[in-house]
């Protein structure tokens, strides 16, 4: 990684703010390596060349794990009622199974003599390699179709699996994709640890000095000239503010005793008395209205009362409505007497 400049240092230093990003971003990598070096293509020439051995290291180390892990053991005879059994494994010829092993341990261990590979090439079971060759491959085949099946499986957890062997050839692609986004995370996350001191720097040095010019205007505000005279003005409108409240209390006070003498007082009070009794004599009044109500149905459901209170409410809009008839004919008995 490039050494991290504080923002402040390349504010104040705009020449150097340009040469920084001229760095970071056309002439140095990330890791702090060149992008133009004189031997470009003879460093990508010989990268490449490494790649592809390791590629095809990669690829005997698989085939060598695959061989020396290959299932050879004799199969099972379990004896189960559920309908859906795997049909059994056959048995591997045991000429095939010593050459797998023979093949496995001459292929994994550290190298022979010459007179004992000579030696091992003229058994029976190293001779008829051509032959078992093809039956080989396939159990190999069928063992890494077996470990990408599992590979897929775990990183698609949600594929049906019945497609997941349609994703085999898309599994080395999206493992290097998800790799590479991994590795960019992790460059952004450390720029962005980076970033973050410089601003926390930036943060602490704006917060003292807001502490220190709190400080100042403190100071000023308590034994500044005007501070003491805005003190002193202040105390003295809040002695002038209590004074005239005190005046305000005692006019009310006097004014209360003028307006509200014991002749006003006690006519209150008589008054007082009145309203109480007619609110007790409306309260009375609204029961008997209401008993009256109930007997005639009004707000009782048992007992055929809705029905009484349908035909109290329909007798009551006839009556209402006979009303307002007489009102219309005796205005009109009015204008024809004005004729």
């Amino acid at each position: 990684m490039l050494p991290p400049i504080d923002d402040s240092v390349l504010q104040s230093n705009p020449r150097f703010a340009a040469l920084y990003a001229t760095l970071t971003n056309n002439i140095l990598n990330p890791n702090g390596s060149t992008k133009n070096h004189p031997s470009q293509k003879e460093r990508e020439a010989v990268t490449e060349s490494l790649k592809s051995a390791q590629i095809r290291s990669a690829k005997s180390q698989l085939i060598k794990s695959a061989l020396s892990t290959l299932d050879i053991s004799p199969p099972t005879t379990t004896t189960s009622k559920s309908k859906s059994v795997a049909p059994p494994k056959a048995p591997l010829p045991p000429e095939l199974l010593e050459l797998i092993i023979l093949l496995s341990a001459r292929l994994t261990s550290a190298p022979l003599p010459p007179k004992q590979i000579q030696t091992l090439e003229n058994t029976p079971q190293w001779t008829s390699l051509p032959t078992h060759l093809p039956r080989i491959a396939t159990l190999i085949s069928q063992h890494l179709q077996a470990q990408a099946l599992a590979l897929v499986r775990i990183h698609s957890p949600t594929t049906n699996a019945s497609f997941l062997h349609r994703q085999i050839p898309k599994l080395v692609p999206s493992i290097q994709s998800i790799q590479a986004e991994i590795s960019s995370k992790k460059t952004d996350i450390s720029k962005r640890r980076l970033e973050l001191v410089s601003k926390i720097t930036t943060l602490l040095s704006l917060h003292h000095l807001s502490h220190t010019l709190i400080i100042l205007h403190l100071e000023q505000s308590k034994h500044g000239v005007l501070t003491r005279h805005l003190k002193s003005r202040s105390e003295y409108l809040s002695l002038l503010s209590q004074q005239v409240s005190f005046l305000a209390k005692e006019k009310a006070v006097k004014g209360e005793k003028i307006v509200y003498s014991e002749e006003v007082k006690g006519a209150l009070e008589t008054y007082l008395r009145h309203l109480k009794d007619a609110r007790e004599r409306l309260r009375e009044k609204r029961g008997d209205a209401e008993r009256v109500l109930w007997g005639y149905g009004v707000g009782r459901k048992e007992d055929g009362g809705i029905d009484k209170e349908r035909t109290m409410r329909s007798i009551s809009d006839k009556y209402a409505e006979l009303t307002r008839e007489l009102r219309e004919v005796g205005r009109d008995v009015e204008r024809l007497r004005g004729r």
